[in-house]
């Protein structure tokens, strides 16, 4: 099997680039060949230089996902940055039940931007159901996105095993997650390995869909809340700005959007202010 050189690593950067807004700087070089080998491997072999002509000359929309899940890293925790769940907490759902802040049509709507396997979008969806009481009427939807495979498979799943967990607290466990048969192994037997699945009352609120962020969000928002974390950090600086001047373009005037830990809109031009580290106001 082929090593992947320089020249052909560039070429699958360009890709990247047209096709999602991903940034793939040299230091990725040796990442991205591990996983090519990996992956050709497990197809059964072939070259390098061979798939990545075939996904320049005559790609299809499965060839390309697949390439999307090569590159990608999805890493994520349950409530992972507390500190922004906290944020939700006092500015959006202590005020909402109170009743000294209200949404239009009482409808609250979210958006977890870059869903990964689902640890995001279910923390949000199990703070919705901790802060704001049933009692109050609000229709509540959460959308999560992603373009990874992978992701996708497994937020719709929902199904987690201890380690993944980490981040929920015991009283969260007992109420959110129910224990599950794992899986069974290549014997057909199944694994020790317990697992856990997100119950059908925070399943029930989260919608799972594939989004380019790069391409029109077209049918979405308005959104009151949107995180977009760590994402950005994939993107050179002409792309984030675009990517947040789109997600602008879906937020309801006072909406909230939330940016990685190691992230910021500052220099970006962007007609949103900082109310806390990682957060920003429309």
């Amino acid at each position: 099997m082929s090593t992947l050189t320089e020249t052909t690593f560039k070429r699958i950067a360009d890709i990247a680039r047209r096709r999602w807004g991903l940034s793939l700087g040299e230091r990725k070089m040796q990442l991205v060949a591990n996983r090519l080998t990996s992956h050709l491997r497990k197809a059964g072999g072939g070259e390098i230089e061979d798939y990545v002509l075939r996904l320049e000359r005559n790609p299809t929309e499965e060839d390309m996902l697949v390439l999307f899940d090569i590159l990608s890293t999805n890493v994520t925790s349950f409530f992972r940055d507390p500190a922004h769940f906290a944020f939700l907490e006092r500015e959006l759902y202590a005020g909402l039940a109170k009743g000294t802040l209200a949404l239009p049509g009482k409808r609250l709507r979210i958006w977890s931007a870059a869903c990964s396997i689902g640890a995001e979008p279910y923390s949000l969806a199990m703070q919705v159901l901790e802060l704001l009481p049933s009692s109050l009427g609000y229709d509540v939807k959460i959308l999560a996105t992603d373009l990874s495979n992978k992701a996708l498979t497994g937020c719709r799943e929902g199904v987690y095993t201890e380690t993944q967990l980490t981040g929920l607290s015991p009283e969260r466990r007992a109420r959110f997650l129910k224990k599950v048969d794992p899986p069974k192994g290549a014997t057909g037997t199944a694994t020790h390995t317990p697992m856990w699945r997100v119950t059908d009352e925070v399943r029930r609120i989260v919608e799972v869909r594939r989004q380019n962020l790069v391409e029109p969000y077209t049918g979405l928002g308005p959104f009151d809340v949107i995180f977009l974390r760590n994402v950005m950090i994939y993107f050179d600086r002409d792309t984030r700005r675009e990517v947040v001047m789109h997600m602008h373009g879906v937020m309801r005037p006072g909406s909230i959007l939330a940016v990685g830990s190691a992230e910021t809109l500052s220099g970006l031009d962007v007609p949103l202010r900082g109310a806390a580290p990682g957060m920003y106001l429309r």
